[in-house]
């Protein structure tokens, strides 16, 4: 029921209209009357009726001095005017107020009745617009919040100024305190093929909906026991502010989101991880931490989870690798296994003697080399093989002797995921062709004795071995020659004649000749550089 105030200073006209009201069958009722204007203004203070009628003529002030009055402090109640003076200048003021009707008197009922319908219509549209102004702003606070917290990570306006605003809003409850994290998540690019399929999937439907990753993001964020806060940096750019997330609730929270995107989208998610902080002013050093972090994604391999403490470890000396760090990297990559082991071994038991941090920078900075490696032969067409997230699990390790561990199984896997990849695809005859190029490394007129066995011409076979490998028999085997003679080299028992002869060379010297020109060192410079 909606209350009506009746202000008139005639008490058998106030009566006349309670009676109407009461008999009108409307969803109205007489609440309060007032004889005179101080009581009419008291009555509206302490009731705020939903109507209000008032007559134009009163003791003490006029109805439309009453009516200016509640328009001061409240701009949607509805007003009615009753006057025995049909005056222009009081119509024109009552317009002025928003008045729904002016009535003459004597009112008769109908008249009555259809200014009490047109104030209940006033108010039932005032209430609509209200209910869709809160809709409204509901439906927009997310997006306001996303612009807040961008402000406060990129510096957009001063931070005590969007703090403040942040409070305001409730952003950081009394559980939502430090340490703060920034995750900064990328997604990658489609594949061409899957470019059909997904064009309304990922940016239109989920990873281009702010209010979808916000709730994946507090999904995860929840389950590590953090909270979580995001907003949308670009079409494929996403910023997630961890609360009251320890390092592994925050590396636990970054993989839940990887998979989630992966599961909802069939796409990568590369994330960078920032170190901690206690202060919200700080939040803006984070957030270019975890930028860095997560752009190292093309140099390192995509759908990795980046700490920025590991690329921070490696960067000072990320251009000073020693000759052995090299030479082993090099072995990796050409997936020699015995070079791999035999370098590690010897490399192992040097860094055990190191200080912890000089053993993180040092590891940390070759599994960088290491992946990026892998990543660049991914460019070039081949499968990726990269591992996920070798970064993240060596900055979880905190003693020398597991970080040595852990990186000398990584690279050991590397190298014979990479052998494996290469040999990949290549038809079993011709993987037994490298197989017998190997095994015959000592034996002269390799092409014409690979042809008997393989039951080929000399001229198909060659045609054959490039168009298959990609690479022509007389590099292949030059190649595989000098890898097979590094490994022998590396034996400090082995004599360089013994390896020349094993790598096909009768000729020492000539073989020291061609061991320059391919490596750059003299098998006696190689040695005294590696062991």
């Amino acid at each position: 029921m909606y209350r009506l105030l009746i202000v008139d200073d005639e008490y058998h006209i106030r009566e006349g209209l309670r009676l109407m009201v009461a008999e009108s069958g409307l969803s109205v009722e007489v609440s309060d009357v007032a004889g005179d204007g101080a009581t009419a203004l008291r009555l509206y203070m302490e009731r705020r009726p939903d109507i209000i009628l008032l007559d134009i003529n009163l003791p003490d002030m006029s109805g439309l001095d009453i009516a200016k009055t509640i328009r001061e402090k409240d701009q949607h109640t509805p007003l009615l005017f009753l006057t025995g003076y049909e005056s222009m200048t009081y119509i024109r003021q009552a317009v002025s107020l928003q008045a729904v009707d002016y009535l003459l008197k004597p009112v008769t009922s109908e008249d009555f009745e259809a200014a009490l319908r047109r104030a209940e219509d006033r108010i039932a549209q005032w209430r609509r617009s209200e209910e869709e102004a809160i809709h409204r702003h509901r439906s927009l606070e997310p997006l306001y919040r996303e612009h807040l917290l961008l402000d406060l990570l990129q510096q957009r306006r001063p931070a005590a100024e969007v703090i403040q605003e942040m409070d305001g809003l409730g952003f950081f409850a009394e559980a939502s305190g430090p340490p703060y994290t920034v995750l900064c998540c990328e997604l990658e690019e489609a594949p061409q093929q899957e470019t059909a399929a997904t064009s309304n999937t990922p940016h239109g439907s989920m990873y281009g909906s702010s209010h979808v990753f916000a709730g994946l993001a507090e999904e995860a964020a929840v389950a590590a026991g953090a909270k979580a806060h995001s907003a949308a940096v670009s079409r494929d750019r996403r910023v997630v502010l961890l609360a009251t997330a320890s390092c592994r609730a925050a590396e636990w929270t970054a993989q839940q989101i990887r998979q989630a995107v992966q599961e909802r989208l069939s796409q990568g998610m590369s994330i960078g991880i920032s170190r901690p902080v206690q202060r919200m002013e700080q939040l803006c050093e984070a957030y270019e931490q975890a930028v860095q972090a997560a752009e190292h994604r093309g140099w390192v391999g995509y759908s990795q989870i980046i700490p920025y403490e590991s690329i921070q470890t490696a960067e000072p000396n990320s251009s000073h690798l020693l000759e052995k760090e090299l030479l082993m990297i090099t072995e990796i990559r050409a997936g020699n296994d015995a070079a791999v082991h035999a370098i590690l071994q010897e490399w192992s038991g040097q860094l055990a003697g190191l200080p912890v941090n000089q053993v993180k920078m040092i590891v940390t900075q070759l599994v960088l080399f290491v992946m990026r490696i892998v990543q660049s032969d991914a460019f070039e067409g081949q499968t990726s093989i990269q591992e996920q997230d070798p970064l993240l699990e060596l900055s979880r390790l905190r003693h020398g002797p597991e970080m040595i561990d852990y990186v000398s199984r990584y690279f050991v896997r590397v190298g014979r995921q990479v052998r494996e990849s290469r040999e990949k695809g290549i038809p079993r005859k011709f993987q037994r062709a490298k197989e017998w190029i190997r095994e015959h490394l000592q034996e002269d007129g390799g092409l014409n004795r690979l042809a008997e066995y393989m039951n080929m011409s000399p001229k198909y076979l060659s045609a054959r071995f490039k168009q298959v490998t990609g690479e022509s028999f007389a590099d292949y085997q030059t190649r595989v020659r000098f890898e097979r003679a590094r490994e022998l080299l590396l034996d400090p028992n082995r004599k360089v004649a013994e390896v020349a002869e094993a790598v096909g060379f009768a000729d020492t010297n000539y073989f020291s000749i061609a061991f320059k020109k391919h490596t750059g060192l003299t098998p006696t410079e190689f040695r005294k550089t590696f062991l």
